[in-house]
C-alpha cells in the first residue's frame, strides 16, 4: 500500500487529491463514498496493474507524487507544507499545539534579540562599511543569539530521538539538509539597503564549525575575548540573529496559530525559503484518527547522529 498526492491545475487554479494505491485498486481518501464517486475509485482488470488501469481510463499518471509519510504522520519540530496548501513553501507543524510553551518562550527570546539588535543599530548604522564594528554589547548579543540557535538545534535532534548528552556542530550539521536551512534568506525591513542574510549557506560536514563564520566567531569570542574580541562583529551578530529566525520558521513555519507576533513580522522578512517537493508534504489524517509523530531518519543525511 502506498499513498500519493495528485496535484494538478484546473480552471479555478491548483487542485489536489490524496490517493491510496494498492496492487489492483486506487482510491481517493480525502473524500467520502469513493467507490461510488466519479473518478475517485479504480480497479485493475485481471492481468493488468493498477497503473495500467489508470493509464487506460485517465491521463493523470504524471500528476501522482509518491509520499514519504503516510497520512497523519509528521516529524517533530520540522515544518513542511500541508496537503491543503501543498505549494505553500513556509509550511506548518502539526505538533505545534503540544509545543505551545516552547513556541511562546522561543518567540519571546527572539523578540528580545531583535530589540537588542535594533538598539545597537541606533548607535552603529548597519552598512557594509560598519559591519566590522565590534564591542561588548555586540559580543554579548552574538553569544546570546548563538546559544539560542544551539538550543534550537539540540531541541530538534532530541525530539527526533537523539540521546547523546554532549553535541557539537558535527552532530548538528545534518539539520542543514534535513530542514534545508541553507535555502532560507532573511532580510531586515528596517534596513532595506542590506543584502538578505543566508547564515547557513555553505555549511559543510568537512568543516562544520568554520563554515558557519558567525558561529565560529562566537566560539572564539566566548572562549578568548582578550585575543579574539575583534571577531564579535556586527555582521556576525546579524547573521546569528537571522539564524534564530530561520530555526523558528524551519520548525513551525510562520503560522503559529495566527502568525508570529507582529513585532517579529515587521523585523524579519523571509526573502527566500525552501521549495519543498510534493513528496514531502504532510497529509491530513484522513480516516486514521489524529496526528502522530515519527522520528526523522538522519541515516541518509550528511553528518553524524547518535553514538
Amino acid at each position: 500500500m502506498s499513498y500519493y498526492l495528485r496535484v494538478f491545475l484546473n480552471p479555478n487554479g491548483q487542485n489536489k487529491q490524496v490517493w491510496k494505491i494498492e496492487n489492483d485498486t486506487a482510491e481517493r481518501i480525502d473524500v467520502s463514498n469513493t467507490e461510488n464517486g466519479p473518478g475517485t475509485f479504480f480497479r485493475a482488470n485481471p492481468g493488468e496493474t493498477i497503473w495500467d488501469a489508470l493509464s487506460r481510463q485517465t491521463h493523470w499518471l504524471t500528476e501522482f507524487h509518491p509520499l514519504k509519510l503516510q497520512p497523519g504522520v509528521y516529524y517533530r519540530r520540522m515544518a513542511r507544507p500541508i496537503d491543503h496548501h501543498p505549494s505553500q513553501r513556509l509550511g506548518w507543524n502539526p505538533g505545534i499545539h503540544e509545543e505551545a510553551d516552547f513556541v511562546a518562550n522561543a518567540e519571546g527570546q527572539l523578540t528580545a534579540l531583535a530589540r537588542q539588535l535594533g538598539r545597537i543599530c541606533q548607535t552603529v548604522q548597519p552598512e557594509e562599511e560598519t559591519f566590522k564594528t565590534f564591542g561588548h554589547d555586540i559580543r554579548n548579543l552574538l553569544i546570546l543569539a548563538c546559544t539560542e540557535v544551539e538550543s534550537h538545534w539540540r531541541g530538534v535532534l532530541v525530539k527526533n530521538g537523539e540521546t547523546k548528552e554532549h553535541l557539537n556542530t558535527r552532530n548538528y550539521v545534518p539539520l542543514r539538509e534535513a530542514m534545508r536551512l541553507d535555502e532560507y534568506a532573511v532580510a531586515f525591513p528596517d534596513y532595506p539597503w542590506l543584502v538578505p542574510f543566508k547564515p547557513f549557506e555553505g555549511w559543510t560536514t568537512a568543516s562544520p564549525t568554520s563554515t558557519l563564520r558567525w558561529y565560529d566567531a562566537y566560539n572564539a569570542v566566548k572562549h578568548n575575548r582578550e585575543l579574539k574580541f575583534k571577531q564579535a562583529t556586527l555582521r556576525h551578530t546579524f547573521e546569528a540573529v537571522a539564524a534564530c529566525a530561520i530555526m523558528m520558521a524551519a520548525q513551525f513555519g510562520l503560522h503559529l496559530d495566527g502568525g508570529w507576533r507582529s513585532e517579529l513580522q515587521s523585523f524579519f522578512l523571509f526573502s527566500a525559503v525552501p521549495e519543498w517537493p510534493f513528496s514531502d508534504v504532510y497529509i491530513s489524517p484522513y480516516g486514521v484518527g489524529g496526528w502522530s509523530a515519527v522520528p526523522f531518519d538522519f541515516s541518509g543525511h550528511s553528518g553524524t547522529i547518535g553514538p
